[in-house]
């Protein structure tokens, strides 16, 4: 006996992972008449639907929670996956179900609304499924260029993207400086980016100048993210209980390639598939959503997470995707599908950190529990958990110090920091090779050059400090509010 009665609109919807169709490619602002002509949900579907199907799904009777009485329930799809697929009516159950195509037929129980309505639905869909007029008109002149050699593993051909003559930037200097929210350093360059109020600031890891800073108007990162090949910088974050959003940037030119999503609440984590295609995100929505890059689109989302999404990053071959959660939940999806493959339940406190080794065979978490955790991406086994932040003869506490931050080196190193005011690095096996001292505030990102021979290391304070391994020495300091 099933556990509830399901909609056949909501249960007819497919699997994640369809692919998605362009847009069609056309300039409104050449063809006026297009303009006109475009089909929009506020204006043409909408009065379908509520002719049709609000009477089963809207906001206060969403069957298997999907609800169609506005652009964003819609969009977001139901309980078995999304139910419009942009560009593509073949492939968007809504179409398919409505127009008697599979089954369940829709309605229910009567005759195939009229085909006038069917072709409102169809050409709403072909025309990338926009709100509004204006939202079309974005929508036909987005083109977002796909790296079609981005790579999944190794080294970029020809020198590593580094930036070169940035657009100036006029932002005044704060009066203190900016917690460091996040951090990352570029994959194949000595380049760091580093959040700080409003901007992210680019420094030059083997010299430590400052080589430019990128405007970030939707307030504070929260996440950085060098794409696999260095090419792309990924910043996310937003206001809290306001708006969120995703911006890319590319590297060498310092322009922005995209904007993706537009959250009602900050953006917390968030990271870009190794081939450019695919940006997930996630936050206090408790969810985690695929967006396709080119489009715009949200491919789909992944409901599981019980609390705030705090920690997301694809595997460097592309194929699965790790995400976790404030309440300790930590979970492994295929990439492609958002299918589920592993439940990393170890975990008692918030996941703060996630990072991939470089092979995609071990994927290491980091929590206020004060653990770390080497998860085997074949079977979701944890191989190693090492009290991180915690020395073994210091005296007992009654809570052990939170890893606030976990990364891994190309070499297999990774390194931590957290709640007991100190960096550790780490090798491959979890033994521990360095303690990083001498912080004012607690550490809340750590991140290895691209060569791994310095760490880096950002505090409450405002400031990031730069070690060099060999000697285990400072080699000088960063800072999110500089001159």
């Amino acid at each position: 006996m099933l556990p509830r009665l399901l909609c056949p609109l909501a249960v007819s919807l497919v699997a994640f992972g369809l692919p998605h169709a362009q847009p069609a490619k056309t300039d409104p602002k050449a063809d006026p008449a297009k303009k006109a002509d475009a089909v929009t949900y506020k204006d043409h579907v909408l009065p379908v639907l509520r002719k049709h199907c609000l009477n089963c799904h809207n906001a206060d009777k969403a069957s298997s929670d999907l609800d169609v009485s506005t652009y964003q329930a819609l969009m977001a799809g139901g309980a078995s996956g999304e139910a419009v697929k942009p560009g593509n009516p073949g492939q968007s159950p809504l179409y398919r179900v409505t127009a008697h195509e599979v089954e369940p037929k829709m309605p229910p129980k009567g005759p195939k609304i009229p085909d006038a309505d069917l072709a409102v639905l169809k050409k709403w869909i072909e025309g990338g499924a926009p709100e509004t007029a204006v939202g079309a008109a974005k929508g036909a002149g987005r083109k977002v260029e796909i790296d079609p050699v981005a790579l999944t593993k190794g080294k970029p051909a020809g020198p590593p993207p580094m930036p070169a003559l940035l657009p100036a930037v006029k932002l005044a200097k704060t009066d203190r400086a900016h917690p460091v929210t996040a951090l990352a350093t570029s994959p194949w360059a000595p380049l760091a980016a580093v959040a700080g109020h409003e901007r992210v600031l680019l420094y030059n890891t083997d010299t430590l100048k400052l080589i430019g800073t990128l405007p970030f108007p939707e307030r504070v990162p929260h996440v950085l993210r060098f794409s696999r090949n260095g090419k792309w910088l990924l910043a996310g974050g937003g206001r809290g209980a306001a708006q969120g959003r995703v911006v890319i940037w590319d590297v060498s030119t310092g322009k922005r390639v995209t904007e993706i999503g537009d959250e009602a609440d900050v953006v917390l984590a968030a990271d870009v598939s190794p081939d450019h295609k695919f940006v997930a995100l996630g936050g206090p929505g408790k969810l985690v959503k695929v967006y396709d890059v080119a489009t715009g689109a949200l491919k789909h989302k992944i409901k599981k997470h019980t609390d705030w999404v705090t920690a997301i990053e694809f595997s460097p071959d592309g194929e699965l995707l790790a995400s976790g959660d404030r309440n300790g939940g930590a979970f492994v999806w295929e990439a492609a599908t958002g299918g589920i493959v592993f439940t990393l339940g170890d975990h008692k406190d918030a996941v703060t950190g996630l990072s991939w080794r470089a092979d995609s065979q071990m994927l290491a978490s980091a929590s206020e529990d004060g653990k770390v955790i080497l998860w085997f991406a074949e079977d979701g086994f944890p191989t190693r958990t090492i009290t991180a932040q915690a020395d073994a003869k210091a005296p007992a506490r009654n809570k052990t110090p939170g890893v606030l931050g976990v990364g891994y080196a190309r070499t297999g190193q990774f390194v931590t920091c957290g709640r007991d005011n100190t960096a550790r690095v780490w090798k491959a096996d979890g033994t521990q090779v360095a303690r990083l001292e001498g912080f004012t505030d607690v550490p809340s990102k750590a991140v290895f050059s691209h060569d791994g021979e310095r760490v880096l290391v950002g505090d409450f304070t405002g400031k990031v400090r730069v070690w060099d391994l060999k000697d285990k020495k400072p080699a000088g300091e960063l800072t999110t509010n500089p001159d």
